[in-house]
């Protein structure tokens, strides 16, 4: 018998007005997965938010007034979080907010997805979150960084990653066949196979012996999405 825990905490810079959305969405989220008995209930759940939610998350033609904020979820019928969000005046700062966020059961790609919605003044930002067990368990351990930007979020290995990491393959210039590319299984041939690396990976990368001219080369960056 093993628990299991995705966890995380951080805090990060809100404006005033988000932080009352933050703290009117925090319980409205655990009365949606409770589920509402008719569509009516749902409907005057919604009338009771307030005119910010209502801007954030305007009621769809499609007879769910909370679609807009369900849609953010992987599952949109359990629209959870897994973690405790506590938004409030900074104690250090007069006029400035900070939102708290902590939990043992983290979900972070919604999390991410949420708070890139209500809160754009933090943008961009980034937070970690580790996946543990409470035994020795094979393959039980896991973890990263989301990166939480306006236009995309991305999943980031190491703290230090940059956000638009470059993409690099080790090259060498042979007299016959001319640039030849690195495969990590294969020694040198063709940019199809060639293995791409980090930054991070290439500073720690094994250089083949014996090979003169060896070289990095930066390919052509490419759009990211959700989860990089």
């Amino acid at each position: 018998m093993a628990d299991y825990y995705t966890q995380t905490s951080f805090a990060i810079q809100v404006s005033e007005d988000e932080t009352a959305l933050i703290n009117e969405i925090d319980p409205l989220l655990r009365t949606i997965a409770d589920g509402f008995e008719t569509a009516a209930e749902a409907e005057a759940a919604y009338e009771a938010t307030s005119a910010q939610f209502k801007a954030t998350f305007p009621k769809n033609a499609h007879g769910d007034p909370f679609f807009e904020l369900t849609q953010l979820f992987d599952d949109p019928t359990w629209p959870t979080i897994g973690c405790d969000l506590e938004a409030k005046a900074s104690p250090e700062r007069l006029g400035h907010f900070q939102l708290w966020v902590s939990g043992d059961d983290a979900r972070p790609f919604d999390l991410a997805a949420l708070l890139q919605r209500v809160c754009p003044s933090a943008l961009p930002f980034r937070f970690g979150w580790a996946y543990s067990c409470s035994r020795h368990r094979l393959d039980a351990f896991g973890g990263g960084y989301m990166e939480v930007r306006a236009d995309r979020i991305i999943r980031l290995i190491d703290p230090d990653d940059p956000v638009d990491p470059r993409s690099l393959v080790l090259t060498v210039r042979d007299p016959e066949h001319g640039i030849q590319f690195w495969n990590n299984d294969n020694g040198f041939g063709a940019l199809v196979n060639a293995t791409v690396l980090s930054d991070a990976e290439a500073s720690k990368a094994m250089l083949p012996v014996g090979v003169d001219g060896i070289e990095w080369l930066e390919l052509p960056t490419m759009p990211r999405g959700h989860g990089g």
